[in-house]
């Protein structure tokens, strides 16, 4: 038996789960996919494995470089602005 705030104030739900509608999308991406920039030399010279390093997007190359976390200069262009 419902009380009277539910048969009032709440709304009438099914069993149908809401959906969201950013549930379907997919993230931004290039067009073409992305350039692989390589390794930067602080990252080689500290002797940093694949997984030790961060990928750093360049707006500029429209790639992505990999290199110490603290790093932020493109070794491609020169861009310290993402």
């Amino acid at each position: 038996m419902a009380t009277f705030i539910e048969d009032a104030c709440m709304a009438k739900r099914d069993n149908e789960p809401t959906e969201f509608p950013q549930s379907r999308t997919y993230p931004r991406s290039t067009l073409g996919g992305f350039r692989d920039l390589g390794v930067t030399p602080l990252a080689v010279q500290l002797g940093l494995t694949e997984e030790q390093t961060n990928g750093h997007w360049c707006s500029r190359c429209q790639g992505i470089w990999f290199g110490y976390t603290l790093e932020a200069q493109c070794p491609v262009c020169g861009n310290r602005n993402g």
